[in-house]
């Protein structure tokens, strides 16, 4: 019986969910919503699910596929109209349950779900570290090529070399074919010939007078000169319809052998060039260059390869061909030239910019509009006001589907800005924000934030509320990192440090690694520098250098300059208020990493904190660990006089004086009477210290003091009256204060009875000798 009512109650709950899954008739689910863009190493499609089932990505070779169980309404209109440069050709299969993306062949896919959205990453296929040399071929193979049929209408991306000679007649096929194959058996012959040791060859006979001079040997040749690069026909690369002309090439790939093969490739790399798809084209040339191509292909890939690191502005300027030919008449070669120089050296990108800007207007949408961004990034950091106006002149005619994304109307707004026209800025930025997605947009919502708060259209805490909903509408590229600094600078102006060292903080976790996250830090240093003032004024012993170093060493470390300035300074914080294992860690961190005169300065460092928290063995093999001959004059007898004072703490005082032998400077004699004290020679300590104080000026408290110290055990009681004398007030507010007085001895006894004088400048040195010994028992040496 109960097992039959367990049975009904889980049917019954088994329909009641199965009837609440069902959706309701009048119920309709909300479209997806998709936001597609470049970021700096991948491009990112992230779709927004309000409710149903969440889409799965299925990565393949060079397609990526959402797939949902059920009929989706796909918003293929927008990411049609968006441009990313890794994600293209957006189809629904499956009647409607799939959209599919074209790829990169071989790129690397990663999805993440966060809560109701889906985000795809699309990362470029991994490329070798270094372009192969290009081979060379001996002179016999080139006869072979020369004498073999070639391909109909070549299409090279240089020019053509000088024409041979013309052969004297022409050689029918059937004795073409034969000398081929003599010269390859005669090859084949020689080389064999070589493998074997040949017999030792009898010594020459001595010259004849008679006979002529030997001939002198022939000079070097030279490498021959690269060719010139000559005009490209980006359009006709590009083709008309993406889909037939991607799928005629590579149809091509698969098809062709031998030396076809290999011009396939390239046109395929061509292709993708035109069409601005650096990631498949670059993996492309990766595979065509396993296909042993002929020199002339094999020049053909290189000046490809170095287009597409311009186009993915990883170019070496010294290591392009762009650069290293002279351009001469060839448009082509001014555009990809200034495209090369523009990341770096713009001076010289912008000689050739008229060309360039004008040959343009011929090339591809795509491929337009990223060599056009490509300048104006480089104009806009170059802060170059004239060229980046003829830039966006360009932009304005061209105008087209590459301008969707807001990057026109962005650089109008930085040209508006470098001209001092912060109102037509700020139009500007709200046309690039208006309605539409990409990173160019959210950059124009941040500089426009910066703006409106220089001319005073919003406050501090106006900008930090914009800022804070602004840095999530696009994650992890530079549009977040330009917020974030902007966000943290905005509260350190507002005072409210922790806040701004919180979003310092979390830009150096996220961003510390790259190059831009770096340069957005600055902010940052200095925020950290005003900190680090405002901990030197305060009074030793507090715990906020310790909360720092606890809750910020580590963006103290990112922000840190080359000099290690910051954590120069924090350690020296810490170990004021007393936390000297914190800053000796800090600086044995700084001292492993520095070298030269640098690690030397550092090692000093370390051990004087090590020596003032009572560790003298660490300081002395701090200083040796750290020890070099390059050394300038300050430094070496600062370390020499750290290696004396450990030495004395170690009660080593025979040592200190050798290491302190020759050695000039009041530091220098001061130790020497401190050994001289340790070791219980109270005259010469006497003498020593006696030098000290006469030295003139207002002498140190403990030079005073244990000058009194050495007279008294010495017993020169004269010595001490008179020091109390001239020098008592120096021991006022200090750890010493009393201390000659108590030593002073009592006048010689004159046979009458004690007067109340007497008595009272006696009880008054024993109450002083009592205050003295409290107060070395509870504070510190000032």
């Amino acid at each position: 019986m109960l097992r039959r009512k367990e049975l009904a109650m889980t049917v019954a709950s088994g329909l009641t969910l199965a009837v609440l899954a069902v959706p309701s008739p009048g119920r309709t689910e909300a479209p997806p919503v998709a936001q597609l863009g470049d970021h700096a190493g991948f491009s990112r499609l992230v779709v927004r699910v309000p409710d149903g089932a969440m889409p799965v990505a299925v990565p393949g070779a060079c397609t990526v596929r959402l797939e949902r169980d059920t009929a989706t309404d796909w918003p293929l209109e927008t990411l049609t109209a968006a441009h990313a440069s890794r994600l293209s050709g957006f189809e629904i299969l499956d009647d409607g349950r799939t959209l599919a993306a074209a790829i990169p062949c071989g790129a690397r896919v990663t999805a993440i779900r966060e809560r109701r959205l889906l985000i795809v990453d699309v990362a470029e296929p991994p490329v070798p570290g270094r372009k192969p040399r290009p081979l060379t071929r001996p002179a016999w193979e080139s006869q072979v090529v020369a004498l073999s049929p070639a391909p109909a209408a070549p299409v090279l991306l240089h020019a053509e070399p000088p024409a041979p000679a013309p052969a004297p007649a022409p050689v029918p096929a059937p004795e073409t074919a034969d000398l081929a194959a003599a010269i390859r058996a005669d090859v084949e012959r020689a080389a064999r010939q070589l493998d074997t040791v040949p017999e030792a060859a009898p010594a020459p006979s001595p010259p004849s007078p008679s006979a002529p001079p030997p001939a002198p040997p022939p000079a070097a040749v030279a490498p021959p000169a690269d060719p010139p690069i000559g005009p490209m026909d980006l359009a006709a690369w590009a083709g008309e319809d993406f889909a037939a002309t991607r799928a005629t090439l590579q149809a091509a790939m698969a098809d062709a052998t031998g030396r076809a093969r290999a011009d396939a490739f390239i046109a395929m790399a061509r292709f993708a060039l035109a069409r601005a798809l650096a990631e498949e084209g670059r993996a492309t040339l990766e595979a065509a260059a396993a296909l042993d191509p002929a020199p002339d292909q094999r020049y053909a890939l290189r000046v490809l390869d170095d287009a597409f690191r311009a186009l993915g502005r990883t170019a070496d300027p010294e290591a392009s061909l762009f650069v290293r030919i002279a351009p001469g008449t060839a448009p082509d070669h001014q555009v990809w030239r200034s495209a090369t120089l523009a990341p770096t050296r713009w001076a010289a990108a912008r000689e050739g910019l008229p060309i360039a800007l004008k040959r343009l207007l011929d090339y591809p949408p795509d491929l337009r509009s990223r060599l056009l961004t490509l300048l104006a990034e480089a104009a806009d950091g170059a802060r170059d006001s004239d060229s980046l106006n003829l830039i966006v002149l360009g932009m304005i005619t061209v105008d087209g589907p590459g301008a969707a994304d807001g990057h026109l109307d962005y650089f109008r707004g930085r040209l508006a800005e470098l001209r001092d026209t912060p109102a037509a800025a700020i139009d500007h930025y709200a046309r690039a924000a208006a309605g539409r997605d990409g990173p160019y947009a959210r950059r124009a919502e941040v500089r426009a934030v910066d703006l409106r708060r220089r001319t005073g259209a919003l406050d501090d805490d106006g900008t930090i509320a914009e800022l804070e909903a602004l840095r999530f509408g696009w994650r992890g590229d530079a549009v977040e990192i330009d917020a974030l600094a902007a966000l943290g600078s905005a509260y350190a102006r507002s005072g409210r440090t922790d806040s701004a060292l919180d979003t310092f903080g979390l830009l150096g976790r996220r961003f510390g690694s790259t190059a831009a996250g770096r340069d957005a830090l600055a902010a940052g240093r200095d925020l950290l520098s005003v900190v680090l003032d405002r901990l030197e004024r305060e009074e030793p012993g507090g715990l906020h250098a310790l909360a720092l170093q606890a809750r910020h060493g580590r963006l103290v470390a990112m922000a840190d300059d080359g000099d290690a300035t910051l954590r120069r300074r924090l350690a020296d914080a810490l170990a004021r208020d007393g936390f000297t294992l914190e800053a000796s860690r800090i600086l044995r961190a700084l001292t492993e990493e520095a070298e030269g005169p640098r690690r030397s300065a550092l090692g000093a460092a370390l051990a004087r904190t090590l020596i003032d928290t009572g560790h003298g063995a660490e300081a002395l093999e701090a200083l040796h660990r750290t020890g070099t001959t390059d050394l300038d004059a300050d430094l070496a007898v600062r370390r020499t006089l750290l290696r004396a004072e450990a030495l004395i703490d170690l009660g080593e005082t025979v040592r200190a004086l050798d290491a302190l032998n020759g050695v000039p400077g009041p530091e220098a004699a001061r130790l020497r009477a401190r050994s001289l004290f340790d070791t219980g020679e109270w005259a010469a300590a006497r003498a020593a210290y006696a030098a000290l104080v006469g030295e003139g000026g207002t002498p140190a408290a403990a030079d005073v003091a244990l000058l009194g110290l050495s007279a008294h055990l010495a017993g020169d009681d004269a010595a001490v009256r008179d020091l109390a004398a001239r020098h008592g007030a120096r021991l006022e507010g200090t750890r010493w204060s009393g201390l000659l007085d108590a030593l002073a001895p009592p006048a010689a006894p004159t046979g009458r009875p004690i007067g109340a004088e007497e008595v009272a400048r006696q009880l008054a040195a024993a109450a002083a000798l009592d205050r003295l010994a409290g107060r070395w028992r509870l504070t510190a040496e000032p």
